[in-house]
Formats: structure tokens, C-alpha cells, sequence
């Protein structure tokens, strides 16, 4: 009984860290599937933060250069 309750649990811990591994990938891979709030609970690279930067720093060189 013992033995099938801990490989049942095995089981159980190593399907959802393969289905948590599949996601990062996903959103690594295709971003642009994903919600754009998706990104603010998982910790994963956000492209809509580096695209913010990104223009942020295209007009501070704007504003300079005037």
C-alpha cells in the first residue's frame, strides 16, 4: 500500500513539473499566444517589458538629440 501511495504521488509531481516545463517552453517559444497578464504572475522573460524599454529609450535619445 505504502510503495503504490508514494509511486502514485511520483507520478503526480513528475506529470505536472513536465506540464510546467512544457509552458515555459510555450512562452519562451510563442509569446505572442499568450495573454500579455500572463506575464506579470510567472517570472519568465517578458518581450512586452523589453518592447516598453525599449521605446523608452529610442525617446529619451530623441529628446536628447533635439
Amino acid at each position: 500500500m505504502f510503495k503504490w501511495f508514494v509511486s502514485s504521488v511520483t507520478d503526480i509531481l513528475i506529470a505536472f513539473a513536465l506540464a510546467t516545463l512544457l509552458l515555459l517552453y510555450g512562452v519562451m517559444s510563442h509569446p505572442e499566444v499568450f495573454p500579455q497578464h500572463f506575464f506579470k504572475y510567472w517570472t519568465v522573460t517578458n518581450p512586452y517589458a523589453a518592447q516598453e524599454a525599449t521605446s523608452q529609450q529610442v525617446s529619451a535619445v530623441a529628446q536628447v538629440q533635439r
